[in-house]
């Protein structure tokens, strides 16, 4: 697959693919997510928020950034799986 030229692509078309990616990730996917880019909460704070392990809130957001490059490459994103 060939990736996007994000250089043509509208805040608008941004925001609406993070909403096809963050319905498609679990809740606290989301949430970690959300927190680790904007909030800039530290693995150990998400880790005590949900009592898991660091690793686990590693894991999790691996997954959630994984969703949302794809989400905002691919030329349908609510085509991306996991189709919800």
């Amino acid at each position: 697959m060939r990736r996007r030229d994000l250089s043509t692509v509208t805040i608008e078309d941004a925001e609406r693919r993070m909403v096809i990616a963050l319905g498609k990730m679990t809740a606290r996917q989301g949430d970690i997510f959300m927190s680790k880019r904007f909030d800039d909460a530290t693995h150990d704070e998400l880790a005590a928020r949900y009592g898991i392990s660091v690793d686990q809130v590693s894991a999790d957001f691996v997954r959630a950034f994984g969703l949302w490059s794809r989400c905002l490459h691919a030329r349908f994103p609510h085509l991306v799986w996991p189709w919800l």
